[in-house]
């Protein structure tokens, strides 16, 4: 084989004039080699197939192109260059050795290159050997899939999401036990006599900051969609309609707020707290990104099943939404970011001024509500606009809401001293919550997991109520409930998690278990039991 240029120099040496003298004509071909010249039926050939395609000599030189192939690769191609002179630096190399490989023999292959004058593009490139006697070597064949990578970033970018929101969610669990022990023996603490030589001053602070870190565990169960939902039918002009008086004093007097009031058919079927949320989280964004001076403009809209094609979100599935767009007038998001914004704990805000996890709760609560959400460039490139769409309903479904409005907080007493089974793994949490429960009269009886626990239910000790952690080494909480109920029927059950919803809620609410999201008061915890208890009275 001769030997192969390996510069755009050797390349550009070659002009079209003395081309046919470089290369001799393969019988059945014109002469000499105009640029993409071919013989009228392969050229026909050639030119119907969707696909940018070139011919290459036994020096590894192209001397034949389709259209495909003049519009992939623009005024950089023409006859007689190397194949590897139409790529970046970074891809000529193997592309170099591929055709080498076809050209000695071998066989063809398949690599993503990008190419000069689309280097943030990138193709699929097929080196394919030519059969003998056919007047080529070997044909290149270059296929755009920036579609295709484009629809694999958003892949990987939701992969990567869900195993971060695993992650949170695994680290919520854990920080609510710890915080469980900590406000249990904080409150333990301030329980006692006043007279006593106890810092209360610095307990309170203890117990504000544990608040707190329950406060940003919060953010992470939303953002690991982990956050218990109350879901019921109602209108997105209701909800923006009635945070417009908050979302005025939250953005200031020098940020305008336009509403765009467009008459819709579809309800939504949400959590409207969790919605209000985003909502807030967005304006304070938006707000922080104009320094406190602009225009936020808030629209939300029908988007029929039909009109979501045009959208461009091929993630999205062909169904009717609601639309709630909010579109600032800040800095807009630099596109090297935009595609972590969503990440939790990553902000562009100074030390100190952010958690990182605005967005990442925003995208939290919109995936828990089988909805979606995008930030792209406002109007003109100027600022952001944040696209919200979530599952719209027809108004007739209204009737068929299932809004639930929770219960005045119980009363934090024992009706009557309880014979408590206390089953949780922790042993930090298991000691404060039956030193706590003892003070306030309770009998308690503690066991490390389900197996000791039900060792101690099948013996003819007295018990009251279960208080069970769910998450627990073995059995979990609530097969432990399951199994209870067949051997002590009647007796109350009370479970508790580090998550903030109870998994298998179906078949706990049938067996009549009480729930306590951790961390919960030692009020909360005696409000449980008092009703579980008051089953076996």
């Amino acid at each position: 084989m001769a030997d192969q240029p390996d510069s755009k120099a050797d390349a550009a040496a070659v002009t079209d004039s003395d081309w046919a003298a470089f290369q001799p004509v393969p019988a059945g071909w014109p002469a000499p080699y105009a640029q993409g010249s071919t013989s009228p039926g392969f050229a026909d050939l050639l030119s119907g197939i969707p696909m940018a395609l070139a011919l290459l000599d036994s020096s590894g030189r192209m001397f034949a192109g389709n259209e495909a192939l003049a519009a992939t690769a623009g005024d950089a191609w023409r006859p007689g260059m190397l194949p590897q002179d139409l790529v970046v630096p970074d891809s000529q190399r193997p592309l170099r050795h591929a055709i080498a490989n076809v050209l000695t023999g071998g066989n063809g292959r398949t690599l993503r290159v990008a190419l000069l004058n689309r280097p943030d593009d990138v193709q699929d490139v097929r080196v394919i050997p030519f059969p003998p006697g056919l007047g080529a070597a070997a044909m290149l064949a270059l296929r755009d899939i920036r579609e295709q990578v484009r629809l694999e970033r958003q892949v990987a970018a939701a992969t990567r999401m869900q195993a971060v929101g695993q992650l949170a969610g695994g680290i919520a669990h854990d920080f609510n036990n710890l915080l469980t022990g900590i406000l249990g023996m904080v409150d333990q603490m301030l329980e006692t006599d006043r007279t006593a030589p106890v810092d209360r001053t610095g307990l309170e602070e203890i117990r504000r900051n544990a608040h707190r870190g329950a406060r940003l565990v919060a953010q992470l169960l939303a953002f690991a969609r982990q956050q218990p939902q109350r879901r019921h039918l109602f209108c997105a002009r209701d909800l923006v309609h009635d945070l417009q008086p908050l979302l005025h004093k939250l953005l200031g007097p020098a940020v305008e707020l336009d509403v765009d009031r467009r008459p819709g058919r579809f309800l939504l079927k949400a959590d409207p707290g969790q919605l209000e949320q985003v909502i807030v989280n967005l304006a304070i964004n938006a707000r922080d990104a104009m320094a406190g001076q602009g225009r936020l403009r808030i629209v939300y809209h029908d988007v029929p099943a039909r009109d979501v094609p045009a959208l461009g979100h091929d993630i999205m599935p062909a169904m009717d939404y609601v639309g709630i767009e909010l579109t600032d007038t800040g800095t807009g998001i630099p596109p090297e970011i935009i595609g972590k914004i969503f990440e939790p704990f990553f902000t562009t805000k100074p030390q100190g001024q952010g958690t990182g996890l605005g967005l990442s709760t925003v995208y939290g609560i919109v995936k828990q509500s089988d909805g979606y959400i995008f930030a792209a460039p406002g109007p003109d490139g100027i600022g952001t606009r944040f696209s919200v769409y979530l599952p719209g309903h027809p108004a007739s479904e209204k009737t068929a809401s299932t809004a639930s409005v929770p219960p005045p907080a119980p009363t934090a007493t024992l009706d009557q001293p309880l014979n408590v089974l206390l089953v949780e793994d922790e042993p930090s949490v298991r000691l404060v919550l039956a030193r706590g429960l003892e003070r306030k009269g309770c009998i308690v009886t503690t066991a490390e997991d389900a197996a000791a626990a039900l060792r101690v239910i099948t013996t003819d000790h007295p018990i009251d109520v279960l208080l069970s952690d769910v998450m627990m080494p073995g059995m979990d909480g609530v097969e432990l409930a399951v199994q209870t109920v067949k051997l002590r029927p009647g007796i109350g059950l009370v479970l508790m998690s580090g998550y903030a919803e109870l998994p298998r809620h179906r078949e706990a609410d049938a067996l009549g278990v009480r729930f306590l999201s951790k961390p919960f008061t030692m009020s909360d915890l005696l409000a449980a039991l008092s009703k579980a208890g008051a089953r076996t009275a």
